[in-house]
């Protein structure tokens, strides 16, 4: 369920649902001069046969979170024909915050993919050790899809992660030394609201800099997500400890097995691997 405080931050914002979709102006004009790279590419997945998305393209809420008052709806992901830099312009910068979860390398393996033979961006830097690797000294590193290639057969996130060491003026300052424009961060609630602050240091400046904030929970209690990444993953694992502690039950008289598994204030693990182990007498 969302908290009263984010409904009312969105209707602040005063996001509308199509066909009164709200769009910053000057992006807006930006989107029309630059033709996206892949139409026409054979070679750039299925984008190429007309899997562009429209202006309108949008996410609607569930009932639970409708307001007949203030409609809120969101721009949905994806390709659009027309996109707003140059990508022979573009230097993207890609960085994780806060804890694990299965799938970072991934993630990270696809977003390189993409930009390189999609978009033909070639200046991609993996910054190391969350939000300081930024500023701190700590090198920048160079992607490809020559370096990431065998990464998602590892676990955890091979540029490392780190929780604090979040200073707007200092990052945007380093993103501006770099000539960067594009960001990528991959965390959860924490690196978002950075991420939030980041915009507003680039509004601020008026800057010509994007950040995409890539949602990271294993809890899957993202709305308008069916499933955030790793989910599935914790599931998997939750099953094999409930059958662990079902073993150790049922061979003592009186036994009983309790398992304590994550999910901050949702239950969704809980409740998928009792599904799935078919064990649970009471969760």
């Amino acid at each position: 369920m969302i908290s009263k405080e984010i409904k009312n931050s969105f209707r602040e914002k005063k996001i509308k649902t199509c066909p009164n979709i709200i769009f910053d102006t000057e992006q807006h004009k930006n989107l029309k001069n630059i033709l996206n790279p892949c139409y026409g590419d054979p070679s750039s997945r299925d984008v190429w046969q007309g899997g562009f998305l429209g202006e309108a393209a949008f996410v609607k809420p569930d009932s639970f979170f409708y307001d007949e008052e203030n409609e809120i709806g969101f721009l949905r992901a994806g390709p659009r024909l027309h996109v707003a830099f140059e990508p022979n312009r573009v230097k993207s910068a890609i960085v994780t915050c806060g804890g694990l979860c299965p799938g970072l390398n991934v993630v990270k393996r696809e977003l390189v993919m993409s930009l390189w033979y999609n978009y033909g961006v070639r200046n991609i830097f993996g910054i190391q050790w969350g939000f300081e690797g930024f500023y701190d000294g700590t090198e920048w590193i160079n992607l490809s899809p020559l370096i990431v290639r065998d990464i998602h057969l590892m676990g955890g996130t091979f540029l490392g992660t780190s929780r604090g060491g979040f200073s707007r003026e200092k990052i945007v300052n380093s993103l501006i030394e770099k000539g960067v424009n594009m960001v990528f961060a991959i965390g959860g609630d924490g690196t978002h609201r950075g991420i939030d602050d980041l915009y507003k240091e680039i509004k601020k400046r008026n800057l010509k800099i994007v950040i995409c904030g890539i949602p990271k929970t294993i809890d899957n209690d993202i709305p308008f997500i069916d499933r955030s990444f790793g989910f599935e993953s914790a599931v998997e694992q939750a099953v094999k400890v409930i059958q662990a502690a079902n073993v150790e039950a049922r061979s003592n008289k009186y036994g009983l097995g309790l398992v304590k598994l994550f999910g901050r204030e949702c239950g969704f693990i809980a409740l998928q691997a009792s599904l799935a182990s078919r064990d649970v007498n009471i969760f």
